[in-house]
C-alpha cells in the first residue's frame, strides 16, 4: 500500500487477522494459571501491526536495557539504540555522568520515510541515526572528548537542545524509558533490586562481546534462551503487573550449572555464572528478526584464554537455542491462514516455559492500556499528500 493511501485512509487502532489487538480478550487464554495457559496467538509473532502495538505500549512505555556502563567509559563516547520505532543515544559527559537523548535525525534527514523502510524491519543504510536502519556499535569520541563527524547525525551541533530521555542505571546496566510519566526503574525491578543490590557486577570487566542475529520474533528468542533445563517454576514468581521479571535458580538453556538466570522484561537476560555475569540484550529489528547483543563480564584475574573459552561455549549455546526459536517462528508463520480471524488459534499449545508465561502476563497487562498523548500531529501532512494526488 502506498504512503498516500496510508495517509488518506488511516486505520485508528491496532487490527490484524480479524482481531482488535488492544483488546484484553485476545490474551485471555494466555492468562490462565500456569499449566493451563496457552501461548500467545500466532498474530503476536508474525504481524507488523502487532510489532507497532508493542512499540507503542511496551518498548516506549517500559524501562529498556540498552547496554552496559563499560561500553562508554570516556567522555564523549556514544551508544546508539533504536527503541521500538524511536532512535535514541546515551553519551558519557565530561563529569562522568551519562545523558540520554532522542537522535537529531529520527528519519535520517529524509523528508519522507522511503517505501523500503516501511516494512517493519531495520534496513542497512549509511544513515545509522535513522530509526528505520540497523544501529551501529558504540561510537568513540575524539581523544580530547569532542564529538566526531559521524556523531553529528545523532547529536547535531547543540546536543543540549535535543529532547532528553529518562535514564537510569542498575548494576552494570544502562536503561532508558521514553514515557515522560514513567515510574522509577525501582518499580519495574520490584524485589529484584533488594535481592541483588545496586552495585552487583560493577567490579567485573567487560571481557568479550558479540552480536548474533536470529530470524525469529524477539519473544520466541527470549523464550528459547530462558527455558529451564528441567520442568519447574522459578524461585521468584511473577506476582503482579509491576513485578517485571522472572528468575530461575538452577540449570537453564544456556548453562548446565546452578546459575541464577534473570529475565528483566522486556529485553534483558543475564545469568550469574560463578564469578562472572553473562548478558544477552535483545533488540527487535523486525517482525521476524531479533538481534542478540551478548556480553561477558569477568573478574580481572581471569585470563584472556579463559574468557575466550567460556564465551565461545556460551555463545554456541545461544546459537543452538536461537536456531530452535527460528524453527518455532516458522511453525507460527505457517499456522492457520493469516488473513482469517481464527488463524489457527484452536491449535495453540500450552505454555510450558514459566519465563515466557510471565512475559505473556506482562504483555497482556501492557498492551490494552491507554496512555496520554502529548502531540497528535502526524509527521507527514496528509492534506498535502491529498493535494498531490489530485
Amino acid at each position: 500500500m502506498s504512503m498516500q493511501v496510508d495517509l488518506r485512509n488511516p486505520e485508528l487502532g491496532y487490527f490484524d487477522e480479524g482481531m482488535n489487538l488492544s483488546d484484553a480478550a485476545v490474551y485471555r487464554d494466555a492468562c490462565l494459571p500456569f499449566g493451563q495457559a496457552t501461548k500467545l496467538p500466532p498474530v503476536a509473532y508474525r504481524s507488523k501491526v502487532f510489532l507497532e502495538l508493542e512499540s507503542e505500549k511496551v518498548w516506549t512505555r517500559s524501562w529498556v536495557a540498552i547496554g552496559l556502563q563499560q561500553q562508554i567509559p570516556n567522555a564523549g563516547d556514544l551508544l546508539p539504540m533504536t527503541i521500538g520505532m524511536h532512535g535514541i543515544h546515551a553519551q558519557r559527559q565530561a563529569d562522568g555522568s551519562i545523558s540520554a537523548r532522542m537522535n537529531r535525525h529520527q528519519h535520517g534527514g529524509c523528508r519522507f520515510v522511503p517505501e523500503q523502510c516501511r516494512s517493519g524491519r531495520q534496513t542497512k543504510c549509511s544513515i545509522t541515526s535513522c530509526n528505520y536502519t540497523r544501529d551501529s556499535d558504540v561510537m568513540l569520541a575524539n581523544p580530547n572528548g569532542e564529538n566526531t563527524d559521524l556523531m553529528y547525525k545523532f547529536v547535531g551541533l547543540t546536543p543540549e537542545r535535543l529532547a532528553s530521555v529518562k535514564f537510569e542505571t542498575w548494576g552494570p546496566f544502562l536503561f532508558v524509558n521514553l514515557d515522560p510519566e514513567c515510574e522509577p526503574l525501582a518499580t519495574q525491578l520490584g524485589g529484584l533490586r533488594g535481592a541483588m543490590g545496586d552495585d552487583f557486577g560493577l567490579s567485573l570487566t567487560l571481557s568479550a562481546k558479540s552480536w548474533i542475529d536470529f530470524k525469529c520474533n524477539w519473544k520466541l528468542a527470549a523464550s528459547a534462551l530462558s527455558r529451564p533445563a528441567a520442568p519447574g517454576e522459578p524461585t521468584n514468581k511473577y506476582l503482579n503487573a509491576e513485578a517485571c521479571y522472572s528468575c530461575i535458580e538452577g540449570p537453564y538453556a544456556l548453562s548446565n550449572s546452578s546459575a541464577k538466570m534473570v529475565w528483566l522484561f522486556p529485553n534483558l537476560l543475564f545469568s550469574i555464572e560463578d564469578d562472572s555475569i553473562a548478558v544477552v540484550l535483545l533488540q527487535s529489528t523486525g517482525v521476524e528478526k531479533t538481534l542478540a547483543r551478548c556480553f561477558w563480564l569477568a573478574p580481572k584475574s581471569e585470563t584472556i584464554s579463559q574468557t575466550t573459552e567460556r564465551f565461545v561455549q556460551w555463545t554456541s549455546l545461544i546459537q543452538k537455542h536461537g536456531t530452535q526459536a527460528e524453527q518455532t517462528h516458522r511453525d507460527y508463520a505457517a499456522m492457520g491462514a493469516a488473513t482469517h480471524h481464527d488463524a489457527g488459534t484452536d491449535d495453540l499449545l500450552l505454555e510450558d516455559n514459566i519465563g515466557a508465561y510471565n512475559l505473556n502476563q506482562f504483555l497482556a497487562y501492557r498492551l490494552p492500556l491507554e496512555h496520554r498523548y502529548y502531540w497528535n500531529a502526524p509527521i507527514m501532512d496528509a492534506a498535502m499528500m491529498q493535494r498531490r494526488a489530485r
